[in-house]
Order: C-alpha cells, then structure tokens, then sequence
C-alpha cells in the first residue's frame, strides 16, 4: 500500500482507528462514515464513538496513532518526517482539543503536544498494530460503501 498522506482513504484510516480503540476499550461505535465531497477525492471521515470517561483519552488519541503506525509500518507515501509531523498533529487538531478540553484556536504548549503524542504512541498505537489487518478490511468497506455501522466493525474484528 502507498497511501497518499490527507487522501480521503487515509482520512479514513484515521476514523477507523477511532473506532477500533473505542470497541478494543470497550466503548461503543454507532457508525462511521464519509462526509463531503468524497468523488472528488476532498471528502472527510468521522466516526460517532461512545466512551466512558476512562476510555475517552485513548479513544481521541486514536486517528493520530493510526497515522503513527502507518508511517512505522511503510504504508505511505514519501513525505519528508518534520511535514508528515505537522500534518498528523493539524490532523488531530480536534482530537487535541477534546483531549486537552479547550475551544479552537487554542495555542497548544509542547507539554500538551508531548502528552497527547506519549498517549498515541506507547498506548494506543500497540492497539492499532494488533488489529492492522483487520483495519485494512474494514477501511476498505468503508471507502466502498461510505458508511459502516459499529455492529459491522465489530463482527470483522472478532473474525477469524
């Protein structure tokens, strides 16, 4: 796979991977699905995701270490680190905020950076990596059909 960085698969893959945590924690997942223009390629994902208070960290962590690994994995593109950087962390502008509880335009700190990313990375992204098949099949129905319900995500994880 070489996924285009900001392509709406990749979009994607990073509301998928709010999903998968979510149901992996024990949350539950109503859908996910395509919004906007998506036949031209510009579209966005979301994923409407019901946590606890205890989940709600790791489940908003979750699109920025999808990203995470599959930049470990090899799966994008070229881009050069510092701009793939960048643009995972403008990527999860909204996670961030939810996270950190702030409104946007919310300038964030390094030490905020720096929790967040520690959280997708050394939790969250071990998550992801234990379903990363599974992801692939459920990233592909969605590119397909532009909506998956939770039941659907589910029943392709406990697939064998």
């Amino acid at each position: 796979m070489n996924l285009e960085v900001n392509s709406l698969e990749y979009k994607c893959w990073h509301e998928i991977g709010h999903a998968v945590v979510c149901l992996h924690l024990g949350g539950t997942v109503e859908f996910v699905e395509i919004m906007g223009e998506e036949s031209e390629g510009r579209g966005f994902a979301r994923a409407r995701c019901n946590t606890t208070p205890d989940i709600r960290p790791s489940v908003l962590c979750a699109g920025f270490a999808t990203e995470y690994v599959l930049s470990r994995k090899g799966f994008l593109a070229a881009i050069d680190e510092k701009e793939f950087t960048q643009l995972v962390f403008k990527n999860a502008s909204i996670d961030r905020e939810m996270y950190h509880r702030v409104s946007d335009q919310h300038d964030f700190s390094e030490n905020e950076d720096r929790e967040f990313m520690n959280l997708a990375v050394t939790i969250v992204a071990p998550i992801i990596a234990s379903h990363f098949s599974k992801m692939r099949e459920i990233v592909g129905i969605l590119c397909s059909e532009g909506r998956i319900e939770g039941s659907k995500i589910e029943a392709v994880l406990k697939a064998t």
